[in-house]
């Protein structure tokens, strides 16, 4: 099954024309970028490095693996839209900045410097503009698709629920990100120092709403894609549970808590989140593999 899993998922994904052949391009550069780095950060935690912290090999790893992966979710998303030449301006916004970003962030590791909230040089404030301005302009991208697909929209019901609660999840993600700029660049300006680590009050985990609200989108194009019968529904349930999950870490991360440690309510809220979004993709693979197939008999035309 899984082998027929793959083949139908690269059926619904692969690029179809040079727009979505730019940003499978500029995907496929930052997640080799990532996959490199993540060799390199392997060593380095061998020999004593941290993972964490404002210079470490993590941040080439997960940039350049959610960006890419970003790139290659909206190619998809391209797919499920009438062609136009104007679409060259959100394409080449989210491909070139995506990867001006990860450039720029594996840059100043190499450098061995860290890349966010350094404005220690001239050189270190230009890269620390040119990462602002590059999401600010893959954010402007989102929002350009999140129009067209309200707009001209030409996919099933499951695939444009999925991708509207996915785009407006990434935007979400962005605004996050925003005050996680915020209250690091206040940090700094207190204590005259480069934050470890960037927290929403005591012990808010800003990057793990950032995250999921970041790849929620993939989630929910699996299920828009594998599941066979009952798509919308099977994607309005996991929508309803990773909707749930994402709210309940951001709800948790701006209360300054412990997403180990949250207060009752959002635990519980994303607790039955996790439980629901599960059930979903449990449902859409049982409805995938359900289905017919060349080789089952019911499968064939009759003959004579």
């Amino acid at each position: 099954m899984l082998r027929h899993l793959g083949s139908h998922l690269w059926s619904h994904v692969r690029p179809l024309t040079a727009q979505q052949r730019f940003l499978y391009v500029a995907g496929s550069v930052v997640i080799a970028s990532g996959i490199i780095h993540g060799v390199i950060a392997v060593g380095a935690l061998a020999s004593g490095d941290d993972w964490l912290g404002p210079l470490s090999w993590r941040k080439p790893v997960v940039f350049g693996l959610s960006f890419g992966m970003l790139s290659l979710t909206v190619a998809w998303v391209l797919r499920l839209l009438p062609h136009r030449r104007w679409g060259w301006i959100p394409t080449a916004l989210l491909g070139g900045f995506s990867v001006a970003e990860v450039a720029v962030i594996t840059l100043q590791t190499w450098r061995g410097v860290p890349s966010h909230f350094n404005t220690e040089t001239d050189f270190d404030a230009i890269v620390f503009g040119i990462m602002a301005i590059s999401v600010l302009l893959v954010v402007l991208s989102l929002a350009i698709v999140l129009v067209w697909v309200l707009v001209q929209f030409r996919g099933n019901g499951g695939e444009r629920l999925a991708v509207i609660v996915g785009l407006v999840s990434l935007i979400a993600a962005g605004y996050i990100g925003n005050d996680i700029i915020s209250a690091g660049q206040a940090q700094l300006d207190t204590t005259g120092s480069i934050p470890y680590e960037v927290v929403f009050g005591a012990d808010g985990s800003a990057k793990l709403a950032h995250f999921v609200g970041m790849h929620l989108i993939q989630f929910l194009a699996v299920l828009a894609i594998i599941a066979e019968r009952h798509r919308l529904l099977l994607v309005a349930l996991g929508s309803l549970g990773s909707v749930a999950t994402f709210v309940s870490v951001t709800v948790t991360a701006y209360a300054g808590e412990s997403w180990l440690a949250p207060a009752p309510s959002a635990g519980a809220l994303g607790v039955v989140g996790i439980v629901i979004a599960v059930v979903a993709l449990a449902l859409s693979v049982r409805s995938f593999a359900s289905r017919p197939t060349a080789l089952e008999p019911q499968a064939l035309l009759p003959v004579g």
